[in-house]
């Protein structure tokens, strides 16, 4: 049977999924829960990671190492960097890369990549999906690192180095992890702020409703992935 591995760092960006669970059980590996059932007689493996790239890496191995899924698709909230996103806009990503890692470092050590591709079945799925609900969309480079970004100047610089769309803490080290190990992967995002000095009042106006938007989207791609 297929299985689809669905990652989150907080609880609030998975609940919806993990809700809509049939026959759902719980496993526990290294100190979290994993919640295993079934969305359309598909078997859906979703676990919140927690927030971080460490945790992130830690966490999506599990996904795949215990549980063989073939797909991996991340959700969550992240901060806007270009000028064309909004709050809520949806971030499909077709590439992801580390902005608190040297660039040479990237290309030069294993595994030798800058930025990660996404799969471009998913990618399509997704934009499908997207189009139908009018969803405001894009694709474009996400950038991961530790820092919750609230400073113009360091947004506008992520956006001139990288041209990225958004910005988070964890997208790059699932996508890293899912590329060494040869599992296709989608990272989607919902924007809770434009990563500027008023993004602490946007993020507590805007999580809940971005973490359940990129959720529905989730939850729907499930239903049309095989």
């Amino acid at each position: 049977m297929k299985k689809v591995g669905i990652i989150g760092a907080m609880p609030v960006e998975t609940e919806i999924i993990k809700n809509d669970l049939e026959n759902c059980f719980i496993e526990t590996h290294a100190g979290l829960d994993y919640y295993v059932g079934k969305i359309n007689d598909i078997e859906v493996v979703l676990v919140v990671c927690g927030i971080g790239k460490v945790n992130a890496a830690i966490y999506t191995q599990i996904l795949i190492d215990k549980y063989s899924v073939d797909k991996i698709i991340n959700t969550g909230i992240a901060g806007g960097l270009s000028d064309d996103i909004n709050h809520l806009s949806i971030v499909l990503s077709k590439q992801l890369t580390y902005y608190d890692v040297r660039r040479t470092q990237m290309i030069s050590c294993f595994p030798n990549q800058e930025f990660f591709e996404a799969d471009a079945n998913l990618i399509d799925l997704a934009t499908k999906i997207s189009k139908s609900n009018n969803l405001d969309y894009h694709i474009g480079t996400i950038v991961s690192g530790e820092d919750f970004i609230s400073d113009t100047r360091r947004k506008r610089e992520f956006h001139q180095i990288y041209k990225a769309t958004c910005v988070e803490m964890e997208g790059a080290a699932i996508a890293h992890t899912a590329f060494v190990n040869q599992v296709p992967f989608l990272v989607i995002r919902c924007i809770s702020d434009l990563s500027n000095e008023a993004s602490t009042e946007d993020y507590t106006e805007f999580e809940e409703l971005a973490a359940h938007k990129s959720a529905n989207l989730v939850k729907e791609m499930i239903r049309q992935l095989y």
